[in-house]
């Protein structure tokens, strides 16, 4: 990819590289790089003419589509920032990210959209991609805070994130993945999910498709695999959890891409190998991405060997333009194979939380002690270890911690061993306070073939010391997840389902 400063110079010079190749595909509609530029020119002289001025907030609410890529765009091209928004989350969540972001205006799909706050005015995206041609002066567009995007706060009210145009074109620079003009990327995730911007914004950065899948091709595995092959897509991110899902049920899903990507939870060592054995001789290449939002979507990647063996997936080196270092006790560098805490730098790296002076002080540190503070880091809060090949292994979560019987202990530390019974399909470890308000252990397991209890039992005795073993284990369907498609503890503890006693249990699922 060429140097370019921003992100709309960048795409617009793919449309001078390329105007009549294919930039966005939904379906049978198929837009060329010309048609996105007249559109997304449309969607910015639209919102200019409504008195939106470079450096405001609009809000976006509208489905994964062709035209929210267009508004998003024209979003861009006329300086302002654009506020994701999920049209299937709570009223009280939208209208407190609206007030919070400060949007001056929310892009709509119809008369049936969501309500906005009293004051903000709804512009409906069919009109605005109907704006009359015309001139669009050059806008000096603000680099450092494109997009934002709100994930769960610790207070219980959500967080905006400041993504700038630096994080996403770092994606698109070689050295990480494969791009070549004509690529074909995935789009499914939810809207408001930061993987919008390696789904969308990548392949028009390096001359390649974006693929918009509708909800109708994610309801089911098959759905989705039909999809996959019938669309041609040879590049997609998808979660941990949705891979789970879908190679349980069709184990060639993805055989016809490229290059899979995945991420957003642990990654099970022996499904992958698994996976691959089902897949013995394809062209498909795995690849463990991690990465917080304050980072834009992807800090570290781990291409996984199809001759992978270990238990634990990497999630590897840094990508371009990104720092790593993992820091032990607030104050040094870790050794190899040292438990600590990453903190990730560069290009990527968030400008701050928006409207949260404290957390964003609390959050992006200098570390004198490593670099004289040159450079701003962000303690992400997940414990890791480094390898003496450099390659960096997640262990855990700091705020997931918790001290049972007087020992610290990390569920995730309980979740890899329940996980590697071979009939234990996925697992969720959850803790709570008991009346005597001392931390319990909870197990949930998905379970794939027949499990006797005494079976089960002698797993954990034989796996996990007594104070690491779960207080109660809780058989369930399925591992609910929120609209990110993470796993949902509050769900989970709410969830009814007595804890399994001595029985034998068929196959859950």
């Amino acid at each position: 990819m060429e140097e370019y400063r921003t992100l709309v110079d960048a795409i617009l010079g793919q449309v001078r590289k390329a105007p009549n190749a294919s930039a966005v595909v939904e379906g049978d509609r198929v837009l060329t790089y010309d048609g996105l530029e007249q559109l997304s020119g449309a969607v910015a002289r639209g919102l200019l003419a409504k008195g939106i001025r470079p450096g405001q907030a609009v809000a976006v609410c509208l489905p994964r589509s062709w035209q929210l890529v267009c508004v998003m765009l024209g979003v861009r091209r006329a300086g302002a920032t654009v506020v994701a928004l999920d049209a299937q989350s709570p009223p009280q969540r939208r209208q407190h990210i609206i007030e919070d972001s400060g949007s001056v205006a929310v892009v709509v799909a119809g008369p049936d959209a969501p309500q906005t706050p009293a004051g903000v005015p709804r512009l409906r995206a069919a009109e605005l991609l109907a704006t009359a041609a015309g001139p669009l002066d050059e806008i000096t567009h603000d680099q450092t805070t494109s997009f934002v995007f709100y994930t769960s706060g610790t207070t219980g009210r959500p967080k905006g994130v400041e993504v700038g145009d630096a994080g996403i074109l770092r994606m698109a620079l070689p050295g990480w993945l494969a791009f070549e003009p004509g690529a074909r990327f995935a789009n499914l995730s939810n809207p408001a999910f930061d993987a919008l911007t390696f789904e969308v914004w990548v392949p028009l950065l390096t001359g390649g498709t974006c693929v918009v899948l509708g909800d109708e091709q994610l309801q089911t595995p098959r759905r989705l695999a039909e999809a996959i092959r019938h669309t041609g897509i040879d590049t997609m991110f998808v979660t941990t959890a949705l891979f789970n899902t879908v190679v349980d049920a069709i184990p060639n899903a993805f055989s016809s891409a490229r290059q899979v990507l995945v991420g957003g939870e642990q990654l099970n060592g022996a499904r992958i190998q698994r996976w691959y054995r089902d897949n013995a001789g394809g062209g498909t290449r795995l690849i463990n991405v991690y990465g917080p939002t304050e980072c834009t979507t992807f800090a570290l990647h781990h291409p996984i060997a199809a001759d992978f063996a270990g238990d634990i997936v990497p999630i590897g080196m840094p990508l371009p333009l990104t720092g790593a270092v993992l820091v032990a006790d607030g104050r040094r560098l870790a050794q190899d194979g040292e438990l600590a805490e990453l903190y990730l730098s560069g290009a990527g790296l968030a400008a701050r939380y928006r409207n949260l002076p404290e957390e964003t002080a609390d959050r992006f540190v200098r570390l004198p002690w490593y670099d004289d503070g040159a450079q701003r880091w962000y303690r992400t809060g997940d414990l890791v270890r480094r390898d003496s090949s450099g390659h960096i292994s997640y262990a855990g979560r700091t705020d997931r911690q918790v001290k049972v019987r007087g020992f610290r202990i990390e569920p995730v530390e309980v979740e890899r061993q329940l996980a590697a019974h071979p009939a234990v399909q996925q697992v969720r470890v959850c803790t709570r306070r008991n009346p005597d308000n001392r931390h319990e252990l909870l197990a949930y397991l998905v379970l794939g073939d027949e499990l006797a209890f005494e079976a089960y039992h002698e797993h954990v005795a034989n796996t996990l010391p007594p104070y690491m073993r779960p207080h109660h284990t809780h058989l369930v369907d399925a591992l609910p997840r929120n609209a990110n498609g993470k796993i949902d503890e509050s769900a989970l503890l709410k969830c009814g389902v007595a804890p399994w006693r001595r029985r034998r249990v068929a196959n859950s699922r």
